[in-house]
């Protein structure tokens, strides 16, 4: 089980990488992969924050890019909270201005 800050099944990742309203972000595989973990809050900084189920998350970025030592980290992917998509996917997620 990973290390990170799941409460009620919440993980929170504040992000403060953006252009043009797209942001930018990786997430540990040990987070996806906690049975802890139901939803991820990405937390866009001075935009809205970005809800989106681990199910979601699971289907648009595992298998894709990875890396850090011994390919811990899935991402970079990009956020685009206006078009809802996910490393250029449709996702279902909830924005909250």
């Amino acid at each position: 089980m990973s290390r990170a800050v799941i409460q009620n099944g919440i993980w929170i990742r504040k992000v403060p990488w953006e252009n043009k309203g797209v942001w930018r972000t990786d997430i540990f595989k040990s987070v996806l992969a906690d049975p802890r973990l139901k939803v991820a809050e990405f937390q866009l900084k001075g935009g809205p924050s970005v809800r989106v189920l681990k199910e979601e998350l699971q289907r648009v970025l595992v298998g894709g890019p990875d890396h850090y030592y011994g390919a811990k980290i899935w991402g970079p992917f990009n956020i685009d909270p206006t078009s809802k998509t996910i490393a250029g996917q449709k996702v279902k997620m909830e924005v909250i201005s």
